[in-house]
Order: C-alpha cells, then sequence, then structure tokens
C-alpha cells in the first residue's frame, strides 16, 4: 500500500522529523502529499546507487503556457538528500488536491512532507 504522508510542522526550538521509510511504506508509484506554500517532499536516499523521484503532474498542467510533461522526475544521488517543493499549481491533483509520486526503488529510501513556514 502507498504511503499517504501529512506534512509535519515544527515549533520555533526545532523538533525532529518523522520519516516514511523502506518498502512496505513507500512504493514505486501513488505515494501521496499535501501541496501548497512552503510545503515540500524530503526524500533520503540510504543506498550506494542513484534513485528517481516520479512526481505525477496531472494532464492539462501548463506553466508560462507550457503544458508539463510527466512525470517529472528528481535525481536523488547515492546517500543523498533532496528537497522537492511541493507547489499546488504543479503538483495538486484536481480531485484531491494532492501530490502523486513514487520512487525508481524504495528498500532504502526515506520520505517526509515538511512545512517549511
Amino acid at each position: 500500500m502507498a504511503a499517504a504522508l501529512t506534512a509535519q510542522s515544527f515549533p520555533p526550538a526545532g523538533a525532529a522529523i518523522t520519516y516514511a521509510t523502506g518498502a512496505g511504506t513507500l512504493t514505486t508509484t501513488g505515494n501521496t502529499a499535501p501541496t501548497g506554500p512552503g510545503l515540500a517532499l524530503l526524500v533520503k536516499n540510504g543506498s550506494g546507487s542513484p534513485i528517481t523521484v516520479n512526481m505525477v503532474i496531472p494532464s492539462g498542467i501548463t506553466l508560462d503556457g507550457m503544458v508539463q510533461t510527466t512525470p517529472f522526475t528528481v535525481s536523488v544521488a547515492a546517500g543523498a538528500d533532496e528537497i522537492i517543493p511541493l507547489r499546488a499549481v504543479r503538483y495538486a491533483d484536481p480531485v484531491t488536491g494532492l501530490a502523486t509520486f513514487g520512487f525508481s526503488a524504495v528498500t532504502t529510501v526515506s520520505a517526509a512532507c515538511i512545512n517549511t513556514n
């Protein structure tokens, strides 16, 4: 079953991030997270090889008059972290308002939706 991430907000003093991790929690397709101002997908790649995050762009989405192709891919290097802004104008499903995404591999991947506001 795909992960349905919720946005994590943090107090002024800071707090630990709670990650969804690995196979059985994250899947290669169908994971979701909320979209909007200040929301971002934080991805940690714990493997020795790069992975790809596949961000679904709903049909009909245009930016600056150009139709966007799906998926929008983000490469995460071996042992690295990436942060992907979850802009509603680009990723929000018109029915659910959620971003949908997947990974090329999930065994050693961790992900969280964070609120940067």
